[in-house]
């Protein structure tokens, strides 16, 4: 049976596990980084090209501000996780070396939690961005998800205390 904390903890178990997906949020971060910066210029690149003597465009390339939005909706979604995932990387760290009451992790835990709360509230901008593009782009604010942002939030209070009543017992001894 795992432990808890330390080496070959469970703890140790899932750090493995999000430096797997924290590589595969990455791969994915910087594609949908270099689609941000290629949507908009495709079309002024595929008008460039078709003007060179030889060469001819088949086809119509049909890329507009619709494309960009929901490039936009993933980048924004993928650059949360990536910021959470080593935000959590960092706490379980601490855990696995035995001393996850500490001030930081309190720290970590409400960025986690204002990371998580701003890439849920974007969802209002890219639903903006869509009506005036016309994308058909799905998103949805998830009620469970604002309980989650808010358990997040109380806890960073919970090892905020945590950590200050470890201080105070650390004086004590």
């Amino acid at each position: 049976m795992l432990k808890a904390i330390g080496k070959g903890s469970i703890a140790s178990v899932i750090a493995i596990g999000l430096h797997l997906v924290r590589v595969i949020v990455w791969i994915g971060f910087a594609g949908l980084s270099a689609a941000i910066v290629a949507i908009p210029l495709i079309p002024a690149v595929a008008e460039w090209i078709s003007h060179i003597d030889g060469v001819s465009i088949d086809g119509e390339i049909d890329v507009d501000a619709a494309d960009f939005v929901e490039v936009l909706r993933y980048f924004i979604s993928f650059g949360v996780a990536l910021y959470v995932v080593e935000r959590l990387l960092e706490l379980l760290k601490t855990l696995r070396f035995g001393s996850p009451f500490v001030k930081e992790n309190a720290t970590r835990f409400r960025r986690v939690g204002w990371a998580l709360l701003i890439g849920e509230l974007s969802k209002i901008g890219i639903w903006i961005l869509a009506a005036f593009t016309g994308a058909d782009v799905e998103a949805d604010l998830d009620f469970t998800l604002f309980v989650a942002i808010a358990a997040v939030f109380v806890l960073a209070e919970v090892f905020r205390e945590g950590a200050r009543m470890k201080e105070e017992q650390d004086l004590t001894v």
